[in-house]
C-alpha cells in the first residue's frame, strides 16, 4: 500500500507540541477522561470527537490532535517521555475488537534527550500529535482505497489504523516506560544527563481512558 493520498504539507511531520501549565481546578471537569496511578493523572486528549470523512482525493484529509495529558499530583519531580515507543495508540471499532496497528518506520529511531520532559509537582505536560484521516490508494489497484488514520511521530515514524468506516470508535494510548536497558541502549545521551533522567524517570504502564471518536460522512 502506498501513501499516495497523504497530505503533502504533513510529510515532514510536525514537531511534538509540549504544553506545560500549572494545575488548575478547571482540569477536574475532564476527570471522566482521566485515570490516576500513584497520584499521577493520565488523560486522553482528542481535539475533535466528530470527524467528517474526507473526499477520496489527493491532498484532502481531516485533521485531529491526539495525545496524552499528564499531571504530577505528587511532591516529587518526574521525567515523562514522548518517545514513539512510550505512546502506543489503541483504537477500538464498533465491533469492540481492538484494531491491529504497527509502527511504520524506515529505521529504528533512537530516543533523544529532548524526548524526556521534567514535570515538577503540580504541573501538567501534554504530548500531542497532529494526526489525520485520509484515503490510502493501492498502487496496483487504483480503485482499491482504504480510509486510514495516520498518527505521525518525528523521524518519519507513523502509527496507522485502517480500514476505517463510518461509525463510533474508541481511542486511547498505552503509556509505558521502563528503566531496564536504558544505560546500555541510550548511551548516546550525555552520561550525567542520562543518570539524572534515570533517577527521576516515572516507571510503569497505564492505559489512558477510552474516548469516543465518531466518523461521519459529509
Amino acid at each position: 500500500m502506498a501513501l499516495s493520498h497523504a497530505p503533502t504539507n504533513l510529510t515532514a511531520y510536525e514537531n511534538l507540541e509540549i504544553e506545560r501549565v500549572a494545575k488548575m481546578t478547571s482540569f477536574e471537569s475532564n476527570e471522566i477522561n482521566a485515570v490516576e496511578v500513584d497520584n499521577i493523572t493520565f488523560e486522553t486528549v482528542v481535539s475533535e470527537r466528530v470527524l467528517t470523512i474526507p473526499e477520496a482525493k489527493r491532498g484532502v484529509y481531516t485533521p485531529v490532535q491526539l495525545g496524552i495529558r499528564i499531571t504530577n499530583n505528587t511532591q516529587s519531580f518526574f521525567y515523562f517521555s514522548s518517545y514513539v515507543y512510550s505512546m502506543f495508540p489503541e483504537m477500538i471499532p464498533p465491533d469492540s475488537q481492538v484494531m491491529v496497528t504497527g509502527l511504520h518506520s524506515e529505521r529504528l529511531n533512537k530516543p533523544l534527550e529532548s524526548d524526556y520532559v521534567l514535570v515538577v509537582p503540580g504541573e501538567t505536560v501534554t504530548f500531542s500529535r497532529d494526526a489525520f484521516i485520509f484515503w490510502i490508494q493501492n498502487r496496483k489497484k487504483k480503485r482499491d482505497r482504504q480510509l486510514t488514520l495516520n498518527i505521525p511521530f518525528p523521524s518519519e515514524d507513523i502509527y496507522a489504523f485502517r480500514p476505517l468506516y463510518p461509525g463510533t470508535y474508541q481511542f486511547r494510548f498505552k503509556y509505558r516506560e521502563y528503566r531496564e536497558g536504558m544505560e546500555e541502549y541510550y548511551h548516546w545521551i550525555e552520561p550525567t544527563v542520562l543518570q539524572t533522567i534515570l533517577q527521576n524517570l516515572w516507571i510503569g504502564e497505564v492505559l489512558t481512558p477510552l474516548v469516543e471518536i465518531r466518523l461521519v460522512e459529509s
